[in-house]
């Protein structure tokens, strides 16, 4: 039998060791809670003066040339090598610039910096699982800390309550991590990069983002490849190839989510003239109409 914790026998006590923060963008962590959590995931060997930091800060580097974010990479040159191995010398500068663009920069360059590590570590063929190892770490952080987003299969995910999350995103996402939706993928990373601007724009963006997503979906699925076709037409063809269930509940859904998402766009979304901005909840409202969508079409 297991020793009971103190904070099961008292709940005020989890008040105190798992504060809810709520749901907080990157900028809105202070210069001591990123210190801690820099902590947390260096002591367990990530962002090391290693060839992995130093690859992830020289493609950064490469990438963003307008604005150099990695000055100390920069003036060091390199890379240099001792014996056909990388030296010591370029991990210690990426390193140093790493960790500048962890504590000084702003959200979009800290999680631009982090997916550019994660392909990093995709890439190492010695091991296959420290990029599940990362991110598992980096989700597990995201929820103590209050992170607004999670590192999914194939990019980030925006933080959502945790069933819709288990039940909706990362099935659907584990779906799609096939070449063959590509695309889609590509629409809702789009569409996830502009929500998190956190600006009006960036909300109309994501409709626009999640809706090409949507469609780009519904194309695969009935042409085998994205090119033509609206939402509403695509249903019908998708159900009477019985690609997509075809019950009248479900004809049903797809109508009813269709409906918005069509008059969302027109009012709120890009490149129509818009009546107004999309605000954060209309953005977060039609990524999880999308989500819920494709997911009730796979589950055919």
């Amino acid at each position: 039998m297991a020793f009971n914790k103190w904070s099961q026998l008292n709940p005020s006590a989890k008040k105190i060791l798992s504060p809810d923060l709520g749901i907080r963008s990157w900028d809105e962590i202070d210069s001591e809670q990123k210190q801690t959590i820099w902590l947390h995931f260096f002591n367990k060997g990530w962002f090391d003066k290693d060839e992995k930091t130093y690859r992830t800060i020289a493609r950064f580097n490469e990438d963003n040339k307008a604005r150099s974010f990695c000055n100390h990479i920069q003036q060091h040159g390199g890379p240099h090598y001792v014996y056909s191995s990388l030296d010591d010398c370029c991990p210690k500068k990426a390193q140093n610039d790493f960790n500048y663009i962890f504590h000084r920069e702003v959200q979009d360059v800290f999680y631009e910096l982090i997916s550019y590590y994660v392909s990093a570590l995709e890439n190492d063929i010695l091991d296959e699982n420290k990029a599940d190892r990362f991110k598992n770490l980096f989700n597990d952080i995201s929820n103590q800390f209050g992170l607004n987003v999670l590192l999914g299969p194939d990019g980030f995910v925006l933080k959502q309550d945790v069933k819709i999350i288990e039940d909706i995103y990362i099935p659907v996402l584990n779906f799609l991590s096939d070449k063959k939706w590509e695309s889609v993928t590509r629409d809702l990373n789009d569409a996830n990069i502009a929500y998190l601007k956190d600006r009006e724009e960036g909300y109309s963006a994501c409709i626009t983002h999640t809706i090409s997503a949507l469609q780009a979906f519904l194309q695969i699925m009935v042409y085998g490849k994205i090119g033509k076709g609206n939402i509403a037409d695509l249903i019908k063809e998708a159900q009477s190839k019985k690609l997509i269930p075809g019950d009248a509940f479900s004809t049903k859904i797809f109508k009813d989510i269709e409906s918005v998402l069509m008059q969302e766009r027109q009012e709120k979304g890009h490149p129509h003239p818009k009546k107004e901005y999309a605000n954060e909840k209309i953005a977060r409202l039609i990524l999880n109409l999308a989500m819920v969508f494709m997911q009730h079409c796979i589950q055919n």
